[in-house]
């Protein structure tokens, strides 16, 4: 009989770590209760924190993302923060409240991660989000017209920088 009581105390004892009840814990881990910040977001939170908003903030995605990061946080007019590979977007904080955002997409990312990205961010009350998908050329034209067809169609050959806004601003 008292072996069955410590039995039970010992299941009941399970359940809780440190205090927290484990389901607990593991719904908070499931449905992102508890977001981590993104990879340099921290000092950014903190510079916000105090009054001291950068001019812009780049996220830098892709394969030399952070290479790229440090070089923009080199300048105090900037900030920087990067999305590592496999990572969601939802699953972090983006300290960017107030401030307009670029994207600087190198095009390993698939553009559904840089969709994602655009609506956590926005979400995170950026003035705007402008994706820059940085291997394109801008200095080849945007695309050529198809006469071939009709009505005659235009055709677009390579990514164009874009700008999103919040849908109180669209209006």
């Amino acid at each position: 009989m008292i072996r069955g009581k410590q039995h039970i105390k010992r299941l009941l004892a399970t359940y809780y770590w440190r205090g927290v009840p484990v389901m607990a814990k593991q719904m908070a881990k499931q449905f992102n209760l508890n977001p981590k910040y993104a990879p340099y977001a921290k000092q950014l939170a903190d510079c916000q924190k105090w009054g001291n908003p950068p001019m812009v903030i780049f996220v830098c995605v892709g394969g030399d993302a952070f290479r790229s990061a440090q070089n923009y946080n080199k300048d105090r007019d900037y900030a920087a923060m990067v999305l590592l590979p496999g990572q969601e977007p939802s699953s972090l904080k983006w300290p960017v409240k107030g401030c307009p955002v670029v994207v600087a997409w190198d095009g390993n990312a698939p553009a559904k991660l840089i969709i994602e990205l655009v609506k956590c961010l926005l979400r995170a009350l950026a003035i705007s989000v402008t994706v820059w998908p940085t291997w394109e050329d801008f200095s080849t034209p945007i695309g050529f017209f198809d006469k071939t067809q009709q009505p005659i169609k235009f055709i677009n050959s390579r990514e164009i920088i874009r700008t999103y806004y919040p849908k109180a601003v669209q209006s």
